[in-house]
């Protein structure tokens, strides 16, 4: 087989070092520095784009629209830079390129031409060379670039939108969003390819064709590298509609289903980045510098912005199409998102993470440099028809003895759908049947009982080392196999089509989101506060805190445990975590059952202390996770976990407590495990059929966000019974629309079964209107700004309508939020967030005491209050939209009558 090969290198890039800290390979700071620049004073440096000037100064593109200029980019130390502003007022720069000593810059809406017509270092002029694409002022339509080919045109990606409701479903409301497009030195555009979602990176390799990345999300499974062809369509439907075809014929394309051109047109990714190693891919570029950044000449580099690594890749063309794999190769830089090579050999890094949570430092410059040291790593990887031929930078130990267990490989797929992402699906273990080291030692073939298309190969190598007893500084690939070498050819994906899942609203059906809005709310705590937090530089041990609200962290000298109000039987939890180094918390399900969280980066496997260890019992161990998905401390994690509580008869209890599964960052870590009692830790003595969600606060600094709980269980009061069900009646019965009482200006209509309010504030009243002791529920949703209300016991009209009111707020400037009784008691939290179906149950009793008026959210009791005043006696049940810019939808509003 004859191939031409393409070396690619992968930045996923993390926080800067910190002095003292442990790396999770530790040698990689001995052949690679990472050194920061200092910012110019008073700014933001949010990096879009990046070129040298002919004198060697570097230019930047910043996402808050300046363009500035580093004069001495080379300096020794870089405490000395000097920086030049030299443009502002530009709307987010994220692609730059310097063109015969003038800067361009890819704006949101156009590409610009920067000009210093006198020669005082400053923009005096600023031309137009193209706009012709689309804005609809979606948040979302970034546009990204800017390389050149060799006959001067330059390419630039647009993003998708993202509206509401259906927000994760990108859309391409105007030209030519989900495109790639060639511009000429003239400003003429070509619309080239289609099928992007966000097309963050574009690059060169050193043949000088086209690559671009793109971002996991709908109909993109993970993060892929494409190679960018004429023409092409790479998987994401909405872009199709601006085609001839779709114009001709007038088809939208779905939100939904696989277009047609899925199956006979979509255009496979040369590259696979698995998840944990890529989450939000930037831009790409070859290593041109002869050896000068060390043993990988004309690799290609790709920015990473949240999980912070670098990886290495190297491409080949299989079957006339470029394929190849990826690893790991440096950490601790900080949330890159794009990066270009200098002359010299240094390696720039642009920050910038918009918010996203990518790592510390979340903006500002970079390089990276080789110490002269080469390291025993993976130089190339060539697929064969039963293996791989594995080369590396230099000889293994000459009493390296290789068997068959030196290799371990895995082949895995993904689901080519409109969900946000896609799990690896169809994991598969490969049989290793031998294991040759070639004489010279530099070359390891790795033969297998054999190896399947379309599907990505992960391949770990154990225990090889070099001739100074270093060790192979990064064992793992991800092989991307989309044809192998001879045989058939496949018509498969890696990311293959599969039956759509069911429709979704939001994608938030169910959940609370008990940290949205005011995060304190729905919890118990004390020493917590809502901040922004990443690591400190200089002390790797504690958090830097700054103000904002990027994260809720135990900032008081004695700080409580972080305990919901709320308690919880059978559901799923998320969150986010951060620790520093040496950080420990843990979450304790109902109270009772630990999952640890610990700062155990990978090399630290050995016993209990991993972490999503199961904290033991006084009569039973740690139940430790299959494997260590923990990365580095200062890095976001993002946990999952789907837990069953245990189940009490009238003798006691009858089965355990069961951890169904936990996912860290997307991976199974745990699944189906019975837990036989509490954990050491438990702030309850005994078992029982419900909880608090406890986050540990007492063992040091601990960072979580975005927490929210989904209920599971089935019982009274939710999920609800079924619409018919015996004493259960609805509240406006359809057949007597024409008598429905109304009050106010409101437009009221009904579709198939849902009521639907907007337009000016007015009130729709059941026509019955003693209403006294009974349960109400209801299936509701509010537009983003907007807000509603249940109302019972409504008098009126005539004359002033008023009554109890069980609120519907999400994102209207009003304190109180759904499932407060509007007066009498508060939510503040934003449990719900807008245009997201949740349930609404209220019960309503008349006690000796007062009037009893209890309200639910998708089963989760928030308010129980007792009006001893009993403000409004028997009246109707009622809908008020309450806000001219709102709409409120309400399904199956029923009532039962209590006696």
């Amino acid at each position: 087989m004859s191939s031409s090969r393409l070396i690619l290198l992968l930045l996923a890039l993390t926080p800067g070092t910190h002095a003292g800290a442990p790396l999770p390979f530790e040698d990689e700071n001995d052949y690679y520095t990472v050194e920061q620049f200092p910012v110019p004073p008073g700014s933001r440096l949010e990096i879009g784009g990046m070129g040298f000037l002919p004198g060697g100064e570097l230019a930047v593109s910043t996402r808050r629209g300046q363009v500035w200029i580093l004069e001495n980019p080379e300096v020794e130390n870089v405490e000395d830079a000097r920086w030049r502003l030299f443009a502002e007022g530009l709307w987010e720069g994220l692609g730059l390129n310097v063109v015969d000593g003038d800067i361009h810059v890819v704006q949101r809406g156009e590409l610009s031409r920067l000009r210093d017509l006198d020669g005082d270092g400053l923009c005096d002029q600023i031309d137009t060379l193209c706009d012709d694409w689309g804005l609809s002022g979606n948040y979302h339509e970034f546009a990204f670039g800017l390389p050149r080919d060799d006959a001067g045109n330059f390419f630039v990606t647009l993003n998708v939108a993202f509206f509401n409701p259906q927000w994760w479903h990108g859309k391409s409301a105007v030209p030519y969003r989900g495109w790639a497009l060639r511009i000429s030195p003239e400003g003429e555009i070509t619309p080239w390819a289609k099928g992007f979602r966000s097309p963050c990176g574009v690059g060169k390799n050193a043949q000088g064709d086209i690559f671009i990345t793109d971002n996991q999300g709908d109909w993109c499974a993970s993060s892929p590298i494409y190679h960018l062809v004429r023409d092409g369509f790479y998987g994401h439907p909405a872009s199709l509609e601006w085609t001839a075809e779709y114009r001709a014929s007038g088809t939208i394309a779905s939100d939904e289903v696989p277009p047609p051109a899925a199956a006979t047109q979509r255009r496979p990714a040369a590259v696979w980045i698995p998840y944990e190693w890529s989450r939000s891919t930037g831009n790409m570029v070859h290593d041109s510098t002869g050896g000068a950044f060390g043993p990988f000449a004309d690799d290609l580099f790709v920015a990473e912005l949240t999980n912070g690594m670098v990886l290495r890749c190297n491409m080949e063309k299989v079957r006339g199409e470029y394929q190849g794999w990826i690893q790991p190769f440096r950490r601790d830089i900080g949330s890159v998102a794009r990066v270009l090579f200098s002359s010299q050999g240094t390696l720039f890094c642009g920050m910038t993470n918009r918010g996203w949570g990518g790592r510390a430092p979340a903006d500002g410059l970079a390089r990276v440099r080789w110490t002269g040291r080469s390291p025993l790593e993976i130089q190339d990887v060539q697929l064969l028809q039963d293996g791989f031929d594995v080369a590396f930078t230099k000889p293994l130990a000459g009493e390296t003895n290789v068997t068959d267990d030196c290799a371990s490989l895995y082949q895995y797929d993904y689901n080519y759908w409109w969900e946000y992402g896609s799990p690896p699906q169809h994991n598969t273990p490969v049989e290793v049947t031998g294991c040759v080291l070639s004489e010279d030692r530099t070359r390891l073939r790795i033969q297998t009982a054999g190896l399947t298309p379309a599907m990505v190969a992960r391949v770990k190598l154990n225990g090889l080392m070099g001739a100074q007893g270093e060790p192979l500084l990064h064992p793992e690939f991800a092989y991307t196999i989309n044809q192998l070498p001879a045989g058939p050819l496949t018509n498969q994906h890696v990311s293959k089509i599969v039956p759509p899942p069911p429709s979704k609203e939001s994608g938030q059906e169910g959940w609370l989101m008990l940290s949205w809005g005011d995060p304190m709310d729905r919890f118990d705590s004390e020493g917590w506060e809502l901040v922004n937090a990443e690591i400190d530089r200089d002390e790797g041990t504690r958090f830097s805190i700054t103000p904002g609200n990027g994260a809720l962290v135990n900032t008081g000298e004695q700080p409580s445990d972080y305990t919901s109000k709320n308690e919880f039987g059978d559901c799923e939890l998320h969150l986010g975590f951060m620790l520093p180094e040496g950080g420990r918390s843990g979450i304790l399900l109902m109270g009772r059952y630990e999952l640890t969280l610990v700062d155990s980066p990978k090399g630290n496997e050995a016993g209990a202390d991993i972490c999503c260890t199961i904290g033991g019992g006084g009569s039973w161990d740690a139940i430790a996770p299959r494997f260590n998905a923990y990365r580095h401390a200062g890095e976001w994690h993002e946990v999952d976990i789907r837990f069953r509580a245990p189940r009490f008869g009238q003798n006691g209890k009858v089965s355990d407590a069961h951890f169904e599964q936990v996912l860290v960052d997307g991976r199974t870590v745990l699944e189906g495990v019975s837990v036989p009692g509490i954990s050491t830790t438990s702030v309850h003595a005994e078992e029982g059929p419900a909880g608090p969600v406890v986050l540990r606060g007492g063992e040091g600094e601990v960072a979580f966000r975005d927490i929210r709980v989904r209920p599971t269980e089935r019982g009274h009061p939710s999920p609800l019974p079924r619409t018919g069900s015996p004493k259960w009646s609805p509240v406006f019965p359809e057949e007597q629309f024409d008598d429905w009482i109304l009050s106010g200006d409101a437009e009221w209509g009904l579709d198939d079964v849902t009521l639907v309010a907007s337009g000016p504030k007015g009130t729709l009243l059941s026509t019955r209107n003693d209403y006294s002791s009974f349960d109400m529920r209801a299936r509701v949703k509010i537009s983003d700004g907007g807000q509603a209300g249940l109302l019972f016991r409504v008098q009126g009209p005539p004359g002033k309508v008023e009554g109890y009111g069980a609120l519907i707020n999400s994102t209207f400037p009003n304190m109180e939020k759904t499932g407060s009784l509007a007066g009498l008691h508060s939510i503040q939290a934003q449990l719900i967030p807008s245009n997201t179906w949740f349930n609404y149950f209220v019960s309503v009793r008349e006690v000796t005491d007062g009037t009893h008026i209890r309200i639910w959210i998708n089963g989760v009791m928030l308010t129980d209050y007792m009006d001893v005043e009993r403000r409004f006696g028997p009246g109707h049940i009622a809908i008020e939209h309450s806000h001219a810019a709102s709409t409120v939808s309400v399904e199956a509003l029923e009532v039962r009558i209590v006696d």
